[in-house]
């Protein structure tokens, strides 16, 4: 339905792995779209299932429906209950229990009518009085309650689809997508395989960071989806990361460090041959969604500063603008007028895959505020290109900085993200010696090969009720995060869940 790192993901699975079968599910705006990916012969099906499509009718008034109505409010109240009460009283285990039997009312009658006829709003007030107001907070008003409600209920509507006959399920993210998965395992048994690429929770806290929400919406949006990330990480039969920073959000969420399993993104050596050419300008190139999650207003505020002190600089930005980001495509449009580049920034709208961009620029950049593990940065150094990186997600542990396979800055630092450009862009040696040194990390550790070796391995692992072996070169799970970050009051909700103004990590 779009391209990306995850689709790309995806489709590497599908192609890849074809003596496996597989029923794909796309969670979508509205239901509307078609795959952009060609489908191989070992997908039995494609299913696109609108999170925010029509709305369910409410149920008319039986005494038979207004007994699961009255359930439905009973476990609603549990529901936020956990989310939003102490840490001292199994919240997680609450939670999960209040979910599940939310799954048997949807077998009943279906959940996402009963939540027409009486959402969350009652339960929300009443556990925000509980537990918040009684220890400072001011109450919430019902327009705020109205809106957290319909943001929940929306996604727990989601638990009334069904998978069909399968043996195991793979969330490739946490949260409203992970609930199809929670609903599987309760109705059939089914192993969950969770892989998150950048960490949902951390990434809804920065979108609602920027959002037009008032707090205690995102307070309480956050909140639930805390315990509904905490819930998927026990209830997972393994978790397989792309990197040791998600690694580590997940053992905090609850995941038993056995059960965690880092297997990084891959890429084919032969389709990412080195290139051997660069453009006549010194050029900076970016490939990737327009989004806010890239923060390309650091990106083009670099290379202001970049053109200050290579005058003749230019910046290729290629990759396609989804609908909904069309007014951050407007920002930073007026952001390159604003800091006089415009002339010198060059929207190349989508291209058929990376390399035309990779080929395009003496130095590929990535100035994301999240990441997983990112297939453009491990397709640029496979072609043997410098790049210049902000330090998110798995960006470090792509990199060796012993051995220089590319730059690390600071995200949100255009300064220093601009230096290293400008270090790059003024030193061809160092280009030449940073991405031969780039593509043999990337040989050695970041194969298509390799990756899907391990997806194998677990998808026979899940059916069987085993784990995975680890790798004998797998770095060992860290214990304690480097640095302080919020990854460091996970065991605090109400502390993680008043700081969903940003995060540090």
């Amino acid at each position: 339905m779009v391209t990306g790192g995850v689709s790309t993901w995806c489709d590497q699975l599908l192609t890849g792995l074809p003596e496996n079968d597989f029923d794909v599910v796309a969670l979508t705006g509205s239901g509307a779209g078609r795959p952009v990916w060609e489908v191989p012969p070992n997908v039995r099906s494609v299913r696109l299932i609108p999170v925010w499509g029509s709305s369910a009718s409410p149920l008319r008034p039986t005494p038979r429906r207004r007994y699961w109505v009255d359930a439905t409010q009973y476990e609603l109240e549990r529901l936020w209950d956990a989310a939003l009460g102490s840490e001292r009283q199994d919240p997680v285990g609450r939670t999960a229990s209040a979910l599940q039997h939310l799954v048997g009312i949807s077998d009943r009658i279906g959940l996402a009518r009963s939540l027409a006829t009486r959402g969350s709003v009652a339960a929300i007030i009443a556990a925000w009085t509980r537990h918040l107001v009684s220890v400072g907070e001011p109450p919430i008003s019902v327009a705020d309650a109205v809106m957290a409600a319909s943001i929940v209920d929306r996604a727990l509507a989601l638990l009334d689809h069904r998978l069909g006959e399968v043996n195991v399920v793979h969330a490739s993210s946490n949260g409203p997508s992970s609930l199809l998965a929670l609903a599987q395992s309760w109705r059939h048994g089914t192993p969950i395989l969770l892989t998150e690429h950048g960490v949902y929770l951390r990434e809804r806290y920065l979108a609602l960071y920027g959002a037009q929400l008032s707090w205690p919406v995102r307070r309480a949006v956050t909140a639930f989806l805390r315990r509904l990330c905490q819930v998927v990480n026990v209830r997972a039969h393994m978790v397989l990361p792309v990197n040791q920073f998600n690694a580590r959000w997940e053992r905090r969420l609850g995941a038993l460090p056995e059960r965690i399993y880092t297997i990084p993104n891959g890429v084919d050596p032969l389709t990412f041959r080195p290139v051997t050419t660069e453009p006549d300008l010194p050029t900076i190139s970016f490939v990737g969604r327009i989004d806010p999650l890239k923060d390309l207003e650091t990106l083009i505020s670099a290379f202001a500063l970049v053109r200050e002190r290579v005058p003749d600089a230019q910046l290729r930005i290629f990759g396609p603008t989804p609908k909904e980001n069309a007014a951050y495509k407007e920002l930073l449009v007026a952001l390159t007028q604003a800091l006089g580049v415009a002339g010198a920034v060059h929207w190349e709208g989508p291209s058929q895959g990376s390399r035309p961009a990779i080929e395009a620029g003496h130095v590929v950049a990535l100035s994301s505020v999240s990441e997983g593990l990112p297939f453009t940065l491990i397709e640029a150094m496979m072609c043997g290109r410098a790049t210049v990186n902000t330090d998110v997600g798995g960006v470090a542990e792509c990199l060796d900085e012993e051995q220089a396979t590319g730059m690390l800055v600071a995200a949100r630092d255009h300064a220093a993200f601009a230096d290293a450009c400008v270090l790059l862009l003024t030193d061809p040696q160092r280009r030449t010696v940073m991405g031969a040194a780039a593509r043999q990390r990337a040989l050695s550790r970041f194969t298509l090969e390799r990756c899907l070796a391990r997806y194998r391995e677990a998808y026979l692992a899940a059916r069987t009720g085993r784990l995975l072996k680890p790798e004998q070169d797998t770095p060992v799970l860290a214990t304690v995060p480097t640095g302080p970050s919020l990854t460091e009051t996970l065991h605090d909700g109400a502390a993680l869940d008043a700081a969903a103004l940003g995060l540090s990590a």
